[in-house]
């Protein structure tokens, strides 16, 4: 796990590649090199996980090849026997070696061969040509710019400030992150940076540059086998996909939360690899804690497990670092207690950390997608003349001048909201209007330019659960979870692997029919059925928690202050991109709702913040 970062037909001092590799010096403290040849560079910073020697040093080179790399190879070994029986030799245990090897082969088809998480960049002297690819479903993060034949990438966003791109912000970055709590990867905030899309690669020569999509997810349901032969080849798959994530040259732990997926994971790896060291974190407040339901699992797996109770000083601390931590406007929370569980992971040795998300996106594990289906069918019932209907007397009859003056209830936010749902025309529209915090209508009079709030994205399967659920692991998962996971870990020095997304395992996922995923109203039947051979089921069976901290009832007089002070009109006077005007009438809602103990629109307060607190750390010179 490393931090790189490069640039091609461009000029570039070396007091800037040394910026850059302190500014990516916490993603490898263990050692920061770089390679230049004319106008191409590459530079890498090494957290030293496998092959800690010196064989493993990157950038690495072989023949007229280059190489930077960001992730692991699990299945290295057996690409490396691939690669012998061909002909090729080895020096290193180094999966790093294996992957250039494997691209000197195969070229762009290497990527077929590898099981693992990638972000990585080949120079070719030869053809005067460079790579850039990133792993199928999206683990590790890779920012590049392309403009005028220049390209620069690095492994993160504020590395690419260095090379004083331009800062002009991205209309539809803010509306979609307003709307949903983070920019997608199709989009970075800044119009002139993209992110290289997950399960794509580019090329980029002098006469241009070419991208490519390498692999997608395809929903093509499988039918014709019974619940027994699907229970059995999961365990098959998971039993592989877990171990693999053990390869390692140094120790590695497991966070364990109580939930079905964190310890379906800890149970598979204490039996077939055994010695597994967990760790938990815990708040006092009851509705947010399941520490003690992690603690029963751990003890009836008898791993070698830790927990600590996450304190309100301790997580003060950790807010104020929120944005040294994540470089793009961000509205969850949860980075919070998991930059806590992975310092408790590091004081105990850990350098590795595996992270149980994606089942709930493969298997239908979030509440929402059957409460989305429920009123998608009960408003679908209804005849569209009908639904257009109500929607256009509630704008009628609610106009907006009136509905802001309504301060109970939150009706200004509620009448959006089912207006939205009722105008829906598709399945995927419903689902983006039931699960967004803001309406568009709401985002076009917070924001002065608003741009497009909607993902555009087009239903895959015949399957409205199923669709949702691809949503959400097209989405949602790699740039919401995945970021916060992989910014919240190596801002610590930590490699986080995350077993569910072995892409063997989310194409069988894919294949799996529904009433498999959610049965008789509870999601992850098969998970929680294979689950079942491991831990009694009354470890896991009730009600799914999320995992976040009650920030606003710890933080509510530190928040009140830092609303006071960062939505002042004098300090929104800088920040083009909010209607400061707007911006103050949400505020004084928070405060009417407050005086009679409601949160009405609290998560939207908190995204405001998020965003000037972003700006006020990346974009004030």
């Amino acid at each position: 796990m490393c931090g790189i970062a490069g640039y091609y037909n461009a000029t570039v001092e070396q007091s800037q590649c040394e910026a850059l590799m302190a500014s990516l010096y916490h993603r490898g403290p263990d050692d920061q090199q770089y390679y230049s040849f004319r106008d191409v560079g590459l530079i890498h910073t090494r957290l030293s996980i496998i092959e800690l020697s010196e064989l493993g040093s990157q950038p690495y080179r072989f023949e007229h090849l280059v190489l930077v790399f960001n992730g692991e190879l699990y299945n290295y070994k057996e690409v490396r026997e691939e690669l012998k029986k061909i002909g090729y030799s080895f020096q290193s245990n180094s999966d790093t070696e294996v992957l250039i090897k494997s691209f000197h082969c195969w070229r762009e088809k290497c990527v077929d061969y590898f099981i693992g998480m990638f972000a990585f960049s080949i120079y070719d002297e030869q053809a005067d040509e460079m790579y850039l690819f990133r792993d199928r479903v999206g683990v590790k993060p890779l920012y590049y710019s392309y403009r005028d034949g220049q390209l620069f990438f690095a492994s993160e966003l504020k590395a690419l400030h260095v090379f004083n791109l331009d800062k002009t912000i991205s209309p539809d970055a803010v509306s979609l992150y307003f709307r949903f709590g983070f920019v997608p990867h199709h989009l970075s905030i800044f119009e002139s940076i993209s992110k290289l899309e997950p399960g794509y690669f580019i090329k980029v020569s002098r006469t241009g540059i070419v991208k490519k999509k390498y692999w997608d997810v395809k929903y093509e349901v499988s039918s014709i086998r019974k619940e027994s032969e699907w229970l059995d080849e999961l365990e098959a798959l998971i039993i592989s996909a877990f171990q693999y994530r053990m390869v390692s040259d140094v120790p590695v732990g497991v966070f364990l939360s109580g939930g079905i997926d964190s310890s379906l994971l800890t149970a598979i790896l204490q039996k077939h690899h055994g010695g597994i060291h967990s760790f938990t974190i815990g708040f006092d407040e009851s509705g947010f804690d399941e520490s003690a339901y992690a603690e029963k699992v751990a003890n009836h797996l008898k791993t070698n497990h830790t927990q600590k109770i996450l304190g309100l000083n301790e997580a003060r601390t950790l807010l104020n670092q929120f944005y040294s931590i994540y470089d793009e406007p961000f509205a969850d929370t949860s980075g919070i207690p998991t930059a806590c569980v992975t310092q408790l992971a590091k004081q105990a040795g850990m350098k590795v950390v595996l992270s149980a998300d994606g089942g709930d996106e493969l298997f239908g594990g979030y509440t929402h997608y059957q409460k989305t289906f429920a009123w998608y069918r009960k408003l679908q019932a209804m005849p569209a003349g009908i639904r257009k209907a109500i929607s256009k007397g509630s704008r009628i009859g609610l106009d907006p001048k009136l509905r802001q003056k309504i301060k109970f209830l939150n009706i200004e936010h509620k009448a959006y909201t089912v207006e939205e749902l009722l105008e829906a025309g598709s399945p995927v529209e419903f689902f983006e209007a039931f699960i967004a915090n803001q309406s568009i209508e709401e985002i076009s009079l917070l924001c002065r330019t608003a741009g497009s709030a909607s993902m555009n994205f087009t239903g895959k399967t015949s399957s409205v659960l199923q669709d949702m659920m691809a949503w959400d692991f097209q989405y949602y998962l790699p740039d919401d979870l995945l970021v916060k996971v992989d910014r919240a870990t190596m801002f610590y020095g930590m490699e986080a692997r995350e077993p569910f997304l072995d892409h063997r395992l989310v194409e069988f996922a894919a294949r799996m029919p529904m009433e498999l995923k959610i049965k008789s109203g509870k999601g992850k039947y098969l998970l929680c059925k294979l689950l079942s051979r491991y831990v009694p089921a009354e470890y896991f069976e009730r009600k799914k928690q999320g995992f976040s901290i009650p920030i606003f009832a710890w933080f509510s007089a530190e928040v009140d202050a830092m609303f006071q002070s960062h939505l002042s009109p004098e300090n929104l006077k800088n920040i083009d991109v909010l209607n400061a005007n707007e911006v103050q009438r949400e505020y004084q809602k928070y405060l009417h709702y407050k005086k009679s103990g409601k949160q009405y629109n609290i998560e939207k307060m908190w995204r405001i913040l998020s965003f000037v607190l972003w700006w006020e750390k990346y974009m004030r010179v």
